[in-house]
């Protein structure tokens, strides 16, 4: 052997194991087939305001009967609460807590029950007019616990008795009880005078300043933790348009509307002043409704602390904000099944990988324009994915579904009649006759799309054996349009499907 001929063997040894390398590493920070879980959070949270009647002992012990009643069954259901109150509220708590008032609490005033107890958080709320923030929070601990680090609404554009957000940033001390200082680390609920366009955010970042409000500035202490659309429930409240609240949230998650990189905080809010057995019940009602979505995964109850320490820690500290106004609420939705050939085990009835497929939606007459077209992930295991359509009026259209090694695959003759701004299902896996002219495979119970379009030139031919080939022999490893079956590695159980389905002469099918 001469020694150019070995050098060149050398060289190409070397071209191959760093090919490899640079497919695996991208494989490995960019796998398309996963999405990352998008954490989503609701907060129950209550304010008791300095104008209500507190100093009044019927007014109070009608609404404390109330608290505990509602304690009990927000403990029961795991539901994370945050209670803040403004200094006449805690005044009554020292003031009528005694005696046979605190044999329902467990012998002790009511807020040291709620935190002892229940479990519940207690922040500090202040108008400021007589208490500044930090006699608030001197206040909670004249009760027996500990504030809180947490500012329970404020004026985030407002100087109120020369006051602003902005001053807490370092701490303050009392304006009454001057000696008690008090350093917040959250900032929750900013508002405006009389809420009047109060800023409504998803998200946790930190303010720079008020008049920069929306600019994150890492330097800066003071966290703020977004209440996502207002969301509150009165006596006279539906049930139904609160839940909508949540629902709006977690479709627009669900259905790929909003970055999936994103932290979603949101609120349920209650003014205790106006507490009362109606009220009770539709929270109550409220709890059990959104229970279905917290026990699919979709939603959690955490506290604004909850939500703090996470973003500190899982979430590394980024930076997000998503306004209300920029949530989806009106779309179509497509729930739609489908296998490809390859990825399908008809064994234990799944997919072996999550993968993305688009879905577009074609006028039903030529030149079949697309419409809308949407990108989603198939489940693995539901074999579903979940496509949102924003664009697309009411209608008849194909439907076309690619994925980057099957065949394109249409929707059945005479396309489907799609409603805008409703949901639709459609099963690719049932039946043969569910893609046009019938194109799909038969594997165990299921229909799938055919395998082996590597090239995504609409025929399974020469080219992507090819393809596929070539992959084999430089041994390639990773997320690649030549692993056919899912399974990470381009090898003869690939090139199998993709000759088997050459000899057969697949093709996409289309009107």
């Amino acid at each position: 052997m001469n020694k150019s001929f070995f050098l060149l063997k050398i060289n190409i040894f070397a071209i191959k194991i760093f090919i490899c390398f640079v497919i695996l590493f991208h494989s490995v920070i960019n796998p398309k087939e996963s999405k990352s879980s998008t954490p989503a959070s609701i907060t129950f949270v209550t304010h008791n305001e300095e104008n209500e009647n507190y100093t009044n002992f019927n007014y109070y012990i009608l609404r404390r009967n109330i608290i505990v009643q509602l304690a009990e069954y927000v403990q029961l259901k795991g539901v994370k609460w945050d209670f803040q109150s403004d200094w006449k509220f805690l005044v009554a708590v020292k003031n009528f807590d005694t005696g046979s008032v605190i044999l329902n609490t467990n012998g002790k005033n009511l807020l040291k029950w709620l935190v002892e107890d229940k479990g519940v958080s207690c922040d500090p709320h202040a108008h400021e007019s007589q208490y500044n923030y930090a006699d608030v929070a001197y206040l909670h601990t004249q009760l027996g616990i500990t504030p809180a680090q947490i500012v329970g609404g404020f004026l985030y554009d407002t100087i109120v008795g020369g006051n602003n957000w902005e001053n807490l940033e370092t701490g303050i001390y009392g304006r009454v009880f001057t000696s008690y200082f008090w350093k917040p680390d959250i900032l929750w609920g900013g508002g405006t005078q009389n809420h009047f366009n109060d800023p409504q955010n998803y998200g946790i970042w930190k303010p720079q300043s008020m008049a920069n409000f929306y600019v994150h500035d890492s330097s800066k202490h003071l966290t703020l933790i977004g209440n996502g659309c207002t969301n509150k429930i009165f006596d006279t409240t539906s049930v139904t348009t609160a839940l909508n609240r949540v629902r709006f949230l977690i479709d627009a998650i669900k259905y790929n509307l909003i970055p999936d990189s994103g932290y979603y905080t949101s609120t349920v809010f209650m003014s205790v002043g106006q507490f009362n057995t109606s009220q009770l019940n539709k929270m109550k009602q409220f709890i059990d409704s959104v229970g279905v979505y917290v026990s699919q995964g979709r939603i959690q109850w955490k506290s604004i602390k909850e939500n703090y320490d996470y973003w500190n820690t899982g979430y590394g500290k980024n930076p997000f904000r998503l306004q209300c106004a920029d949530l989806p609420t009106l779309y179509s939705k497509l729930n739609l099944t489908a296998a490809p050939q390859g990825f399908y085990n008809e064994n234990v009835n799944r997919l072996n990988i999550n993968d993305t497929f688009r879905v577009c939606l074609r006028n039903i007459s030529s030149p079949y324009n697309i419409v809308d077209s949407s990108k989603a992930l198939i489940d693995s295991v539901s074999l579903t994915g979940y496509f949102a359509f924003k664009n697309a009026p009411s209608g008849t259209y194909y439907i076309s579904l690619k994925h980057r090694n099957s065949i394109e695959t249409w929707s059945k003759s005479g396309g489907i009649v799609f409603t805008m701004n409703s949901l639709m299902n459609y099963d690719h896996t049932s039946s043969a006759s569910q893609a046009y002219g019938n194109n799909l495979v038969p594997k165990g119970m299921k229909y799938c799309t055919y395998s082996g379009d590597t090239d995504q030139d609409g025929i399974i031919d020469a080219s992507d054996i090819s393809i596929i080939d070539n992959d084999v022999i430089l041994s390639l490893s990773g997320y690649l349009g030549s692993d056919l079956n899912g399974d990470y590695i381009t090898d003869a159980g690939d090139m199998s499907i993709a000759e088997n389905n050459s000899l057969n002469n697949i093709v996409k099918i289309i009107p």
